[in-house]
């Protein structure tokens, strides 16, 4: 999005015009002279809403990989699926591609991202060492676009619609805590802030050698 050079320089991510970087208070944008594109900005309680949803997202993150999503009740026998179980389910059925594709985007992903975001938000709002604050800001953005726990939610959505008719079904504590967990990691992306994130961990950096 920005590219920072040793003169403190930002590219707009428009137009490409080289700008020195200003400092900006708190709600306000930093705006491209040419263009009028939105450089940056500063948002208020950033790192502190990131922690609250980021500590959120893992607690909601138990109850939807632990807990049934759906029960399937057919001649009298029931059926409980997780997450997990439905990778295994394929990967016994011999869709091993697929199988592996559920676990990595829809469980381990989603996991690496709140964590990562929550080791990035307590490190900067507790002032602790975070050594790897860099590491994990990198490895964050990365992985931002390849969870899929929305689309993973779709086909679920699908299948009780295409079941509804044949069986007794009964939506689990899993589906609601899945689909919450949906909506803070929607939320996450929407605070997340890399410029300023970037901003204070470089502070936290030259805060950390001073007491070194």
């Amino acid at each position: 999005m920005t590219a920072h050079t040793e003169d403190q320089l930002i590219a707009c991510h428009e137009c490409d015009l080289l700008i020195e970087e200003v400092e900006n208070q708190p709600g306000q944008d930093v705006i491209c002279p040419r263009c009028n594109a939105r450089l940056y900005y500063t948002t208020i309680n950033g790192i502190e809403r990131l922690l609250a949803l980021s500590l959120a997202g893992l607690i909601l993150f138990i109850p939807a990989n632990l807990f049934p999503i759906l029960t399937l009740k057919v001649f009298g026998q029931n059926q409980s699926q997780i997450i997990l179980n439905s990778a295994m389910s394929l990967f016994d059925g011999g869709l091993f591609l697929i199988a592996l594709l559920i676990m990595l985007f829809a469980i381990v992903i989603p996991l690496l991202q709140l964590l990562a975001l929550l080791y990035i938000s307590c490190s900067l709002h507790f002032g602790w060492g975070g050594r790897l604050l860099r590491q994990a800001m990198h490895s964050y953005q990365h992985l931002r676009g390849w969870g899929m726990l929305e689309i993973f939610l779709l086909g679920v959505l699908v299948s009780i619609i295409k079941l509804k008719d044949i069986a007794q079904l009964e939506i689990g504590l899993g589906l609601y805590s899945l689909a919450a967990l949906i909506i803070l990691i929607t939320l996450m992306g929407i605070t997340f802030n890399p410029h300023q994130l970037w901003q204070q961990i470089d502070h936290h950096r030259q805060q950390s050698k001073r007491y070194d």
